[in-house]
C-alpha cells in the first residue's frame, strides 16, 4: 500500500490557489459545507497560533465527477478536507459558501489585532462588530491583492487613537502569515480505484462523521457516466433539495441547464410549485425505496454489489449485471421522483386519514409504504385501486406491527410474495390470516392499554377519526384533525388527580392510551381537570343531552364516564379500548 501514496506539504496559499484555479477539485462523494461559524473561527485561530490542522488527502483521477459536472482531468481530487479548505476560502478569500440547502451565504471572521493574551482575538462576525473600533469585521480584507497596510493603519488609528502601531503591524503581519502555514498532504496514487479511495475515506472518518453506506453508493452511482450514473445521482440529490427548498429550481435552471433538459431533470420542475409535504425523503430514503421496489433488496450493500456487477463473493464481475442494475436504478429513481407517483402516494395517505406528519409514525414506515406503492404502479394497478390498497396497507402495518420485527426480512418476503401473487392478492392473504374477528375483539383492544401515545395502533385510530371528520370531544366546531395537526396537547378523559382519589395511582391506568383524547380550548375551559361527574352540569349548559351522547359515541367513550368511581374505572377504560378497536375495524374495511 505504501507505493500507492506519498506524504508531502503544501502551504495554505498554494492550497487555496490550486482550489481557486480548479487544480484541486471537490468530488461529489463529499458533503456540502456544514461547518458552523464557530468552527471556521476555531480553524483560523489554530492557523494563527501555528497549530496543525490535520492532513488533507488528495487523489489524482480523470474520471471522478467534480461539482458542476465536468471531469477531474489532471486535477487533484480533494478526498478528505473539504470542510477545512472551504472554511479557509470563506474566511480568507471572502468566498460565499453553499450550505446543505444550497443557499449561498458569507461567513465572516472578525479580528482584534490589539487583543492581549487570554482575550478573544477572533470571532464570528455580525453587524455589532462594525461598531467596535478595536475589531476588524472581516479578515478577508488582509488577503486582497490591493491591501495597503499604511492605508489600513491610518483608518484603524482614526478609530483607536491610543493604539500601539508596532503591535498592530506585528499582529497583522502574523495574521497575513497564516497563508505560509504548511499543511500535511497525503497524495493517493492515480492507480487506486474509487472503491479503495472510498474505503480510505470511511476509515479515516471513523472518529468523526463517517461517509456512510448511502454516501458510498452515491459516489458509485455518480462516477459511472456510461450508464447515466451522473444523471441519476443528480436527480436524487436535486429532488431531495427541491422538496425542502422549492426556490432551488432557480439555481438549477441557471447553473444546471443541460441537466434540466435530460429525462431525469424533467422529472423535477413540478416541485417548484409545491409548498410542503408530509413525506420529506433524504437521498438515503430514495435509495432505500428504489432498492426495495426495483430490486427486492433491503441492504444498501446489496446495491453496491449490483451496480458493480459483482455476481459472487469471489469478486466475479459481470458488465451485463452492472448495466441492468443501472437501468433498474434509473427507472426506479424516475418513478420515485415523478409527480404522478409522489403526489398520488401522498393523496392516498391523505384520503386514508394520514393527513399530517405526526400521524405517519416513522420515516421507515413511509419508505416501506412508498416502495409498495411503486410496486403497485409497476404492476399496472389503477390509481383508484392504489388509493384503497395503500390506505389498507399502512393501517395493517400499524395495527399488526408488520415491520416491527426483522424489517429487512419482512420487506424481502413482501417483495417475493407480491411478485408471485400480485399486491392485492398478497394483502388479502395477510388480512385473512391476521385481521380476523379474534384480532379486532381480543388482540387490538389490548394495544390501547399501553402508556406510549406514539404507539402505532393509536396512530391508526387517529387516522380513522380524521378520515371520518370526527369533531373533538364535546365540540360542535373543532375537528380532531385540526387539533392534532396544530399539535394540541392531549387530555386525560379521567384526570390523573381524580383517578388517584379513586385509588388508581399507577401510570398503567391514568396514562394508558384509552384514557387520552384531544379537546378544544373552549371545551378545556369547561372541563378543566375535573372528573366527568364534576363538569357534567356546566357541560349541559352549552350542549344538549343528545349532543353530549353523540360526541361521546363519536369519540368511542362510554356514557358511563359520568358515573366513574373506584368500582368501574377499569371497566370504562376496557369498554373504550374495545370501541376504539371496532372503530378501526369499520374504518379499515371501508378503505
Amino acid at each position: 500500500m505504501a507505493d500507492n501514496y506519498k506524504i508531502t506539504q503544501y502551504s495554505v496559499s498554494n492550497i487555496l490557489s490550486y482550489v481557486e484555479s480548479s487544480q484541486i477539485a471537490i468530488p461529489e462523494i463529499q458533503r456540502p459545507f456544514v461547518w458552523k461559524g464557530k468552527e471556521v473561527r476555531a480553524l483560523i485561530d489554530s492557523l494563527y497560533e501555528g497549530y496543525p490542522i490535520g492532513y488533507l488527502i488528495i487523489w489524482q483521477n480523470s474520471q471522478v465527477r467534480i461539482r458542476g459536472f465536468g471531469k477531474g482531468g489532471t486535477k487533484k481530487i480533494l478526498i478528505d478536507g473539504q470542510q477545512r479548505v472551504t472554511a479557509m476560502m470563506a474566511a480568507l478569500m471572502g468566498r460565499e459558501v453553499l450550505d446543505d440547502q444550497y443557499k449561498s451565504h458569507r461567513i465572516k471572521i472578525a479580528f482584534n489585532p490589539l487583543a492581549e493574551t487570554g482575550e478573544e482575538r477572533f470571532a464570528v462576525s455580525d453587524e455589532s462588530y462594525e461598531n467596535k473600533p478595536e475589531w476588524v469585521p472581516d479578515i478577508s480584507i488582509f488577503f486582497t491583492r490591493d491591501f495597503s497596510f499604511r492605508k489600513f493603519e491610518k483608518e484603524y488609528k482614526d478609530k483607536n487613537p491610543d493604539l500601539d502601531t508596532t503591535q498592530l503591524e506585528a499582529n497583522v503581519d502574523r495574521l497575513k502569515g497564516i497563508t505560509k502555514h504548511q499543511v500535511g498532504i497525503i497524495e493517493l496514487s492515480f492507480l487506486l480505484d474509487i472503491d479503495i479511495v472510498s474505503e480510505i475515506f470511511i476509515r479515516i472518518n471513523l472518529q468523526g462523521k463517517p461517509l456512510n453506506q448511502e454516501d458510498f453508493v452515491m459516489s458509485k452511482i455518480s462516477v459511472n457516466e456510461q450508464y447515466d450514473g451522473d444523471l441519476i445521482r443528480n436527480c436524487i440529490d436535486y429532488f431531495c433539495h427541491l422538496i425542502k427548498e422549492p426556490s432551488f429550481i432557480n439555481i438549477l435552471n441557471e447553473n444546471e441547464a443541460e441537466f434540466m433538459k435530460t429525462e431525469y431533470g424533467q422529472t423535477l420542475p413540478w416541485l417548484a410549485a409545491e409548498k410542503s409535504f408530509v413525506y420529506m425523503p433524504s437521498y438515503a430514503d430514495v435509495l432505500k425505496v428504489v432498492l426495495i421496489a426495483c430490486f427486492g433488496k433491503s441492504k444498501i450493500g446489496d446495491l453496491v454489489h449490483l451496480l458493480s456487477g459483482k455476481v459472487s463473493d469471489r469478486g466475479e464481475i459481470s458488465k451485463k449485471l452492472s448495466k441492468e442494475s443501472f437501468e433498474k436504478l434509473g427507472a426506479g429513481v424516475k418513478a420515485f421522483t415523478s409527480e404522478k407517483n409522489f403526489k398520488g402516494f401522498l393523496n392516498a395517505l391523505d384520503k386514508a386519514g394520514y393527513c399530517c406528519d405526526r400521524l405517519l409514525y416513522s420515516q421507515s414506515m413511509l419508505n416501506y409504504c412508498y416502495a409498495m406503492y411503486l410496486m403497485m404502479d409497476f404492476e399496472g394497478i389503477s390509481e383508484e385501486k392504489k388509493v384503497s390498497l395503500i390506505g389498507r396497507w399502512i393501517t395493517m402495518c400499524l395495527i399488526t406491527g408488520h415491520y416491527q420485527s426483522s424489517p429487512d426480512s419482512v420487506v424481502l418476503r413482501d417483495y417475493k410474495e407480491i411478485q408471485e401473487a400480485g399486491f392485492e392478492n398478497y394483502l388479502k392473504q395477510i388480512e385473512e390470516l391476521r385481521l380476523n374477528d379474534e384480532f379486532f375483539e381480543g388482540v387490538l383492544p389490548e394495544k390501547f392499554a399501553v402508556t406510549n401515545f406514539r404507539t402505532a395502533p393509536y396512530f391508526a385510530y387517529l387516522a380513522a377519526q380524521c378520515s371520518a371528520g370526527v369533531h373533538s370531544l364535546y365540540s360542535k366546531e373543532e375537528t380532531l384533525q385540526n387539533l392534532y395537526q396544530n399539535k394540541a396537547e392531549s387530555y386525560q378523559i379521567l384526570p390523573k388527580a381524580y383517578l388517584e382519589k379513586c385509588g388508581f395511582k399507577t401510570r398503567e391506568i391514568y396514562g394508558q392510551v384509552a384514557n387520552i383524547t384531544y379537546i378544544s380550548k373552549d371545551v378545556k375551559a369547561i372541563v378543566r381537570k375535573k372528573s366527568p361527574m364534576e363538569y357534567k352540569e356546566n357541560l349541559e349548559q352549552v350542549l344538549s343531552p343528545d349532543e353530549i351522547k353523540a360526541s361521546l359515541l363519536a369519540n368511542d367513550i362510554p356514557e358511563s364516564i359520568f358515573d366513574a368511581d373506584s368500582s368501574n374505572v377499569e371497566e370504562i377504560l376496557s369498554a373504550r379500548r374495545k370501541a376504539m378497536a371496532q372503530k378501526i375495524k369499520k374504518y379499515y374495511w371501508s378503505l
